[in-house]
C-alpha cells in the first residue's frame, strides 16, 4: 500500500481533518497531494505526521517510496510546482513543495537545484514567520556536503541567518553573522548583489542594536546611486531604503526623506508588489519614529494597505496596524489609537522582536498621552527590558530615560 493511502487511513482512524494533520505547517492542499500519491514526504514531514498521529516515525518511514536517484523528470516537476506556488504568493505551499523538490535533488546529489529549492523553502518559511524552521533549513544548507563553498553562497546563507537572529531578538548573534556575511562577500566586486545585500543586512543589524554611527559609516561606503549601470534599480532602491532607515534613526530627517523618495521612485508594484508594500510600511514606520507626520506618511500607509490586501502576511498587516496606531497617537486621535492597539494585543505572537518593541513603545506613548503614567512606564520599561536582554544596551537606556522623564 502506498504512503498516501496509509496516511489517509491513519488520519481517519485518529479522527483528524487534513487541516488538523497539517497543523499550520502543511496546507490542506499539500496533505491532499500526499494522500493521493502525487507527492512523497521528506524526513521532516514524516516526523511531523508521526507526532500528529501519535505514531512511531519509523513506522511511517516504512510506507515511504524513496525517489529514484535518476528520476530527473520528477525533480523538474517538483521544482515547477514549488516555483509556481511562489509566483502565486502561496508561501505555505511553496515551502512544502520546495522541501519536497530539495529532497529529490539531494537524493540525486544535484547541487544547483538542491540549493535553489532549499533557499526557496527557507525564504518561504521566513515570510510565514516560521523562523525556527527556516533557521534549521539554512544551518543544514551551511553544513551540507552539497554546499558549494563559494563566497557568494556563504554570504547569502549567513545573511539570512543574521536576519532570523535579528527578528528573534538575538542582536549580538545577528551582528556577528552579518559581519561574517560581509566578510564572505568581501572578495566580490563592490557592486555585486551579494556584497550589497550583505551590507544592507549589516546596516539593519547595527541599527536595531542602536549602533547608529557604525551603521552610518557602513552606509556611506555603499557604491550605489541612481543610474549606476551595473546595479539593478531594485538594488539601488533597497540601498536607498536601508540608508534612509539609518538617517531617520539618527534624526537626519531631510536626508532620510531624500533616500526614501529615491526608493519610492524605483520600486514599482507591477515589478514586485511585496517589496513595494513592505517599503511603504517601513517608510511610514521610520518617519513616525522620527516624529514626522505628513502626507507622505499617510500615502505610504495607504500604499502598504493596498499591497498587503493582495500579498501581505498576517504579521506584516499587524505591523502596519502598529504604524497606523502610532500615527493616531502623534495626531492626538487617541480613541482611534486605543481601538487599533486593543486589536493587536491578542495577536502579539505574530510579531518579530523589532515589532514587539515598537508596539511596547507605542503603548507607552499612548498611555502617556492619556496621562496614565503608571501604564506608560510599564510599557516603556518592557521595551527597555527586551532591548537589554537582546544586547542593545544603548536603546534600553534611551527608553529608561523616557520612563524617568514621565515622573518629572
Amino acid at each position: 500500500m502506498q504512503f498516501g493511502e496509509m496516511l489517509r487511513q491513519a488520519r481517519s482512524a485518529k479522527g483528524l481533518t487534513q487541516e488538523e494533520l497539517g497543523a499550520g505547517v502543511y496546507s490542506t492542499h499539500y496533505i491532499s497531494l500526499l494522500e493521493r500519491g502525487q507527492r512523497q514526504p521528506t524526513s521532516e514531514m514524516v516526523r511531523h505526521f508521526a507526532i500528529r498521529l501519535g505514531m512511531d516515525a519509523q513506522t511511517l518511514n516504512w510506507w515511504v517510496e524513496p525517489p529514484a536517484t535518476d528520476d530527473h523528470p520528477a525533480l523538474a516537476t517538483a521544482m515547477f510546482a514549488a516555483n509556481y506556488a511562489r509566483d502565486m504568493q502561496d508561501d505555505a505551499l511553496a515551502a512544502s513543495e520546495a522541501e519536497y523538490a530539495a529532497s529529490i535533488a539531494f537524493e540525486q546529489r544535484n547541487a544547483a537545484p538542491w540549493w535553489d529549492m532549499s533557499m526557496l523553502q527557507a525564504q518561504s518559511l521566513i515570510a510565514l514567520r516560521r523562523l525556527e524552521e527556516a533557521e534549521t533549513v539554512l544551518l543544514r544548507m551551511e553544513n551540507s556536503s552539497l554546499m558549494v563553498a563559494t563566497p557568494e553562497l556563504r554570504s547569502v546563507v549567513q545573511g539570512r541567518l543574521s536576519t532570523i537572529a535579528r527578528n528573534t531578538g538575538r542582536l549580538l548573534e545577528a551582528l556577528d553573522l552579518a559581519r561574517q556575511s560581509v566578510e564572505s562577500a568581501a572578495q566580490l566586486s563592490e557592486q555585486s548583489p551579494a556584497r550589497l545585500q550583505a551590507a544592507f543586512i549589516l546596516i539593519a543589524a547595527l541599527s536595531v542594536k542602536g549602533d547608529l554611527d557604525e551603521a552610518w559609516d557602513v552606509a556611506r561606503t555603499l557604491s550605489v546611486c541612481e543610474g549606476t549601470p551595473s546595479v539593478p534599480s531594485l538594488l539601488v532602491a533597497r540601498g536607498a531604503w536601508a540608508v534612509g532607515n539609518v538617517a531617520f534613526r539618527r534624526g537626519e530627517v531631510e536626508f532620510g526623506r531624500q533616500q526614501h523618495a529615491l526608493a519610492a521612485k524605483l520600486l514599482h508594484p507591477q515589478a514586485d508588489l511585496g517589496a513595494w508594500a513592505e517599503f511603504h510600511k517601513a517608510s511610514a514606520t521610520f518617519k513616525l519614529q522620527a516624529g514626522v507626520v505628513d502626507d507622505s506618511v499617510r500615502e505610504s500607509l495607504s500604499n502598504a494597505e493596498q499591497g498587503f490586501r493582495l500579498v501581505g502576511t498576517p504579521g506584516l498587516r499587524l505591523e502596519l496596524t502598529i504604524a497606523k496606531a502610532h500615527l493616531a497617537v502623534l495626531t492626538a486621535d487617541l480613541d482611534t489609537a486605543g481601538d487599533l492597539l486593543d486589536g493587536i494585543q491578542g495577536q502579539r505572537d505574530l510579531l518579530d522582536f523589532e515589532s514587539t518593541t515598537e508596539l511596547e513603545a507605542c503603548l507607552g506613548q499612548y498611555h502617556a498621552a492619556r496621562k496614565s503614567v503608571e501604564q506608560a512606564a510599564h510599557h516603556l520599561s518592557e521595551a527597555a527590558r527586551l532591548y537589554s536582554e537582546a544586547g542593545a544596551d544603548e536603546k534600553a537606556r534611551e527608553l529608561m530615560d523616557q520612563v524617568r522623564a514621565l515622573s518629572d
